[in-house]
């Protein structure tokens, strides 16, 4: 019964942004008074997350590489869990540690990741890649500490901080094992930033940008990465869509404007806009391409 309805849910991805809210509950509170359209969001961002895990999981389960659903834990951990599996399942597969054509353990390619932009920028060529190598030190990369919370970016008000409530803002997560790879630690660093409010320019360790996201994330895994999507680009090797895994970057426009990183199922996580926070989204349309750093 629970398969079933995982993949239905999967099913869901193509959801309203209304019926996401729908089936959302309370999200993470937020210090003091909040106006209600960031309140509003936070439920909606709470309510795509779930919808992801029980996305991601599905897959998993589909493709076999779960054996049985992970049970009550939060949504966040959910898609931990089921990237995890997914990413060791296609290592195990490809020993090279270069998988290609992974539909065999992340399913059909959805649909917006296999449509790409028609005319996108021209690729470095770069050839090499660290995600899928084990972990071995993180790099500094430094932040920003917070800067233009107090400001306006182009009309719009940054969103206040939430509390944190390990689960829907900063999510506790389970510890990496001793064979982690890279994409793995960019992948726990990325989803424990959920929550943490959107600001141009942003680093860390508490407000982001998209780049600013995807640097502190991949820095934390040992691969220093420039503060900047058209540069980011360029700072990785080119995946086709079928070769995508979780971890994998997925980058927008021409030229390039947005940054995300792939969870899995269609759905990505990113630090979107002025005004909202890190969340979790199906995959824009028509991207220009996934880059694997």
């Amino acid at each position: 019964m629970r398969l079933r309805t995982t993949r239905s849910l999967a099913a869901a991805i193509g959801l309203s942004c209304a019926s996401a809210l729908a089936m959302s509950v309370a999200a993470a509170p937020a210090a003091g008074h909040v106006p209600r359209h960031f309140r509003e969001s936070a439920k909606l961002d709470a309510g795509n997350l779930r919808l992801a895990a029980a996305a991601i999981e599905g897959q998993a389960l589909e493709s076999g590489v779960l054996r049985h659903p992970i049970g009550n834990d939060s949504p966040a951990v959910i898609i931990f869990k089921s990237d995890l599996a997914l990413i060791h399942a296609a290592i195990r597969r490809h020993p090279t540690r270069r998988p290609a054509d992974t539909r065999s353990v992340m399913g059909r390619v959805p649909y917006n990741l296999s449509h790409l932009r028609r005319h996108r920028p021209a690729h470095s060529g770069v050839r090499r890649t660290r995600a899928l190598r084990r972990f071995r030190h993180s790099v500094a990369v430094g932040g920003s500490a917070g800067v233009g919370m107090n400001r306006k970016f182009r009309g719009a008000r940054v969103a206040p901080y939430q509390r944190p409530d390990g689960v829907y803002v900063d999510p506790h997560l389970p510890a990496l094992g001793a064979h982690a790879t890279v994409g793995e630690v960019a992948l726990r660093t990325a989803l424990r930033q959920l929550g943490q409010p959107y600001v141009w320019g942003g680093a860390g360790p508490s407000t982001y940008d998209c780049s600013g996201l995807v640097r502190r994330a991949y820095g934390r895994a040992g691969v220093r990465l420039t503060h900047f999507s058209g540069s980011q680009w360029n700072q990785g090797r080119l995946i086709p869509a079928r070769d995508a895994l979780p971890g994998d970057l997925i980058l927008f426009g021409n030229p390039i404007y947005h940054v995300a990183i792939y969870l899995g199922a269609g759905w990505m996580l990113n630090a979107p806009f002025t005004g909202h926070y890190v969340d979790v989204l199906p995959v824009w349309r028509h991207p220009a391409g996934v880059v694997r750093p």
